[in-house]
């Protein structure tokens, strides 16, 4: 009999081998849902240790309603759908992976910058439609001595830097958790947000969503940016206005955009965002490799067999529950059987 559930949310990936060997070589069994809503993982997840989550939104009546619950081990960087205090509330331990696609992140945000750059899509459908455009119709401007901007200096910012530094780009980043030794290491300079706005022929967005980040670029901020300056966005939509965005981009306020993430997904393909020549747009696609995608698979089951056992948790983004769990763990563990211990630790 399997000492602990596993839960897989949503299923979503080509294959879950790697979970499955995971879960079971721990002593647990792993269990296969279709979730599309928190009441569907209530119904579907019933008795769960741990739930293995992509998209799918849980709260305060998932939490109370899944009493074995221990574990939420997102499948991504962040937990935008993830109520971290209800979680907290309820002693559940919730997790991510924040850098498994750091690379992948850093190269898809510079593929959509010079394919913007260059206007490589638009020449790709002229040249399909049989339109031969020798330059002039549709101006490009060459990159040397342009100012770059990274709003957010984590680590994958930092890789898109390392990456660019043969552009002959003058380097600028705002991230005020950032120190200074750092931004003088890499040869950026860091500048307030507002003077970033306005100083950057090229912006690279690199932060989490946040009250303080939600809808940072808005009409206000469009107005401050130069008439030709480009924004790439391969963090979270809703640091855009997309509103704004779109009468920024149609008034020429700014001279384009390209998008890998939106304030609502999938992207509505009646956005008036689909008829702008200066925009491109991918699919949420940023995060993609097949090297990502076995490793992001594999560290976030990892992660709730950690949780459920009481290994070293990489990263609990409410440390907090985790550390009174390991305590929990100690004290019981000479005393109880396994599931015994697992279904009991919330009483």
């Amino acid at each position: 009999m399997a000492s602990f559930k596993v839960f897989v949310a949503e299923q979503s990936y080509p294959d879950y081998e790697e979970e499955m060997r995971i879960v079971e070589a721990n002593g647990g069994a792993l269990y296969f849902a279709h979730c599309e809503s928190e009441r569907d993982i209530v119904e579907q997840c019933a008795g769960a240790n741990a739930v293995l989550l992509r998209q799918t939104p849980m709260g305060e009546h998932a939490f109370r309603s899944l009493p074995g619950l221990m574990a939420v081990c997102r499948y991504g960087a962040g937990c935008d759908n993830v109520d971290i205090s209800q979680a907290t509330k309820y002693g559940v331990v919730v997790t991510s992976v924040p850098d498994y696609c750091t690379g992948e992140v850093a190269d898809h945000a510079i593929a959509l910058l010079l394919s913007l750059i260059r206007r490589v899509p638009l020449r790709d459908r002229l040249v399909r439609r049989g339109e031969w455009d020798l330059g002039p119709r549709y101006p490009v401007f060459r990159t040397a001595g342009k100012t770059f901007g990274l709003v957010g200096y984590g680590r994958t910012a930092r890789e898109v830097r390392k990456r660019l530094s043969g552009f002959g780009f003058h380097f600028f980043a705002c991230d005020p958790y950032v120190k200074k030794q750092v931004f003088d290491a890499d040869g950026t300079t860091p500048l307030d947000f507002k003077k970033l706005a306005i100083v950057c022929d090229y912006l690279s967005i690199h932060v989490p969503l946040s009250e303080r980040t939600h809808h940072l670029f808005n009409l206000s901020t469009f107005r401050m940016m130069k008439k030709d300056a480009i924004l790439v966005n391969t963090s979270r939509g809703a640091v855009i206005d997309q509103r704004a965005l779109y009468t920024a981009l149609k008034e020429e306020l700014i001279g384009g955009a390209a998008l890998d993430v939106y304030e609502s997904e999938p992207f509505d393909t009646k956005s008036p965002l689909c008829g702008l020549d200066n925009v491109v747009l991918s699919d949420h696609a940023a995060w993609y490799s097949e090297e990502s995608r076995r490793e992001l698979q594999r560290r976030t089951a990892q992660e709730a067999v950690h949780i459920l056992k009481g290994g070293v948790v990489e990263h609990a983004v409410n440390p907090e529950v985790l550390s009174q769990k390991i305590v929990e763990l100690k004290q019981r563990e000479q005393s109880q059987k396994p599931t015994e211990l697992l279904y009991g630790l919330r009483g």
